[in-house]
């Protein structure tokens, strides 16, 4: 069962092939294989052992879902909400240890301005031309900032579009944040991202704007006008 389920979920999208196991792995896939039924505090404790490796919601909840696929039975969505409530619960506390936002499953900051950096410090004859694209959201109604559930999901989107684009995506301030090789192609690929997004949440993050911001290695006439973004 081990197996099969480290199997389905490498081919599900998970990440790091190294991360994948831990000790609560183990107590899960025995709970499981006892019972058929992973408890609501195993599952917990799975979820808080993924927050604190720096692992995003999304690729907790996937990872979770594999464990049935492999097992070919109907998702346990009390466990999976147990599951979720464990990653909660430490994801606000735990350090990053990691360059992926663990809300999201995106870039985080320090990771997305690395790269800019570095693509700055290769010069126009070290690297294909880059941009920058920022997709703005509508900010949320009842809080501060968006729902977790609804940024996994947003990130879930973003990836999936984005996917084989050579983009690297953050999420910011309401904001996604793109950095991709300039061409015709992914500019395509971005106004459909777009779109895509504005479906998360059945709508919630409708309307988005979206503006093109060249890199100083990026002719101007490539790019289409934009006044400048703020800074990150």
């Amino acid at each position: 069962m081990l197996r099969r389920w480290q199997t389905t979920s490498y081919q599900q999208g998970w990440r790091f092939r190294a991360d994948w196991f831990l000790p609560e792995v183990r107590t899960v896939v025995t709970s499981f294989a006892s019972r058929s039924t992973v408890p609501a505090p195993t599952a917990r404790s799975l979820g808080a052992a993924r927050a604190r490796n720096g692992v995003s919601i999304s690729e907790t909840m996937t990872d979770f879902r594999s464990l049935f696929m492999a097992a070919e039975q109907s998702l346990d969505i009390d466990a999976l909400q147990s599951l979720a409530e464990g990653w909660a619960e430490v994801a606000e506390t735990a350090p990053p240890i990691s360059c992926t936002d663990v809300y999201t499953g995106l870039a985080t900051k320090a990771h997305f301005v690395r790269r800019i950096h570095e693509l700055s410090a290769a010069g126009p004859e070290g690297s294909r031309p880059h941009a920058l694209a920022v997709i703005t959201l509508p900010e949320s109604l009842e809080s501060r900032r968006h729902g977790w559930t609804l940024l996994a999901r947003l990130g879930e989107t973003v990836q999936c579009q984005l996917s084989g684009t050579g983009s690297i995506a953050m999420y910011r301030s309401s904001a996604v944040h793109v950095l991709f090789p300039l061409s015709e192609s992914n500019l395509e690929r971005l106004m459909k991202c777009r779109t895509a997004v504005e479906t998360v949440g059945e709508g919630v993050l409708r309307p988005s704007r979206m503006m093109f911001y060249p890199l100083s290695s990026v002719p101007s006439e490539m790019m289409p006008p934009s006044p400048f973004p703020e800074p990150l």
